[in-house]
């Protein structure tokens, strides 16, 4: 066990947002790691939560002000993960509802939080920045082209303020381009690896914009730093990312190489326009994160995609279906 896993050897964790992609594997990594991990999740939720031991979900929505202070006060927890959010693709469209997740439930949380809680972990996206040019810093002025991107800025200004105000250690992290087993199937790279292995085409953009990926694994290695590292003060912004810009093309090519076969020729690039709250670029400048917690991406892209690949395969084969 790494020492940043082994700091968290009987802490009491609460986190938010745990049947989502990046909050499914933070959660096995902290109940690996020897947390008493404590999840809330909508009633219709928790039978997606895999049965984990040292993991117990709380039947909770956050926009019930009441029901998450009834839960807080009861888990009464160290270190608070909070990675909740709706909206994150374009089948979560009730703009009532991105509000009031996203904003109101930070707020909620905030509001029933105890005076043990000494730090709270917040996931953004790296779709607060907007449309930039170039490797982006995290001081660079934020200017969000989505609902779904402003309110989560709201939520993280929130955090940010009320970690100032109460004297508690708030870190921020934007996730840039996470990939990996047991990602919604709307995403980019499960959508074509999907068709690919399936043999069908996959229809998608001309390619030429540029994105910053990285394994999931990653993505938890650094919450878990964000968790346990010292830190040079005590509200701070963090890009999560590789900081290796590749062309989006480049990347469907290669899942088609490790995919074999006629992968390639199904590919159908430019069958998609580009969306229109998708910039050009978007790709990261990590050397806060890299000076601050030691976090630099471990996981090479070409094999992240092959045991993505490998585990969209296997599972394919489990439900009955003949990958190609």
């Amino acid at each position: 066990m790494s020492e940043t896993a082994a700091a968290y050897a009987g802490l009491r964790v609460l986190v938010t947002g745990a049947t989502g992609f990046l909050g499914s594997h933070l959660v096995r990594a902290l109940a690996a790691a020897g947390a008493e991990t404590h999840t809330l999740v909508r009633t219709t939720r928790i039978a997606s939560l895999a049965p984990v031991d040292r993991v117990r979900a709380h039947s909770c929505d956050l926009v019930d002000a009441a029901a998450v202070a009834s839960v807080v006060s009861t888990v009464d927890p160290d270190l608070v993960f909070h990675l909740a959010a709706y909206g994150t693709t374009g089948l979560q469209s009730d703009r009532a509802r991105i509000e009031r997740v996203n904003i109101a439930g930070t707020t909620n949380l905030w509001d029933a939080l105890g005076p043990r809680v000494r730090r709270f972990v917040h996931t953004g996206t790296c779709a607060e920045y907007g449309d930039v040019r170039g490797p982006i810093p995290e001081a660079h002025v934020c200017q969000p082209r989505s609902l779904y991107a402003a309110t989560l800025h709201a939520a993280v200004t929130i955090s940010q303020a009320r970690g100032l105000e109460s004297g508690r250690e708030v870190v921020i992290l934007r996730p840039f381009g996470p990939y990996g087993a047991g990602d919604r199937p709307e995403r980019l790279i499960p959508y074509v690896i999907a068709r690919l292995l399936a043999g069908e085409r996959a229809e998608v953009t001309r390619g030429d914009q540029l994105r910053d990926y990285s394994h999931v694994d990653d993505h938890v290695s650094a919450m878990l730093l964000a968790g346990a590292r010292p830190l040079p003060s005590a509200v701070r912004v963090y890009n999560v990312a590789s900081g290796r810009p590749i062309a989006v093309r480049a990347l469907l090519e290669t899942i088609a190489a490790e995919v074999g076969g006629d992968a390639s020729q199904r590919l159908i690039f430019g069958a998609r326009p580009l969306g229109a709250h998708e910039p050009r670029e978007m790709y990261a400048d990590v050397a806060a994160i890299d000076r601050d917690l030691g976090f630099r991406s471990q996981v090479d892209l070409r094999d992240g995609l092959r045991r993505t690949i490998e585990a969209a395969r296997a599972s394919l084969v489990a439900n009955g279906g003949v990958p190609r």
